[in-house]
């Protein structure tokens, strides 16, 4: 998969030259101008750019195309992680599957960080009958 280059450097290519589907060039040309716009492609990453809101309010043909070229990147790296923790799981120093052990690998692959001694005091205990 090719990202486009008016994705990678929206400021640098001319609409002209930018292969854009013609219902997209408008707000290309529009975004082009759009000093505010350039100042926040300047300090944001390229995801951050186009998932922000006033990218996506001012520009929301371009940022709608331009979405499922930047989903694929965090993906794949999900991927590789996931493979990385199969590859731990089941590796040759582990002769079995010990879940308890090792933990869900759902629970690895995520970035929820649970705090267990909050959990643990808002558990109450069961009174017998």
């Amino acid at each position: 998969m090719t990202v486009p280059d008016w994705i990678i450097a929206p400021f640098d290519i001319e609409t002209g030259n930018a292969n854009i589907e013609f219902s997209l060039q408008k707000e290309h040309v529009e975004m082009s101008a759009d000093l505010e716009a350039k100042l926040l492609f300047k300090h944001k990453s390229l995801s951050e750019f186009w998932s922000n809101v006033n990218i996506t309010n001012k520009y929301p043909k371009l940022s709608a195309a331009a979405q499922p070229f930047l989903l694929a990147f965090p993906s794949l790296s999900m991927v590789e992680a996931g493979f990385s923790h199969v590859n731990a799981i089941l590796s040759k120093q582990r002769n079995r599957l010990d879940l308890e052990m090792l933990g869900d690998l759902r629970l690895k692959l995520t970035n929820f960080q649970s705090n267990i001694n909050a959990l643990a005091a808002a558990h109450q205990t069961h009174l017998s009958h």
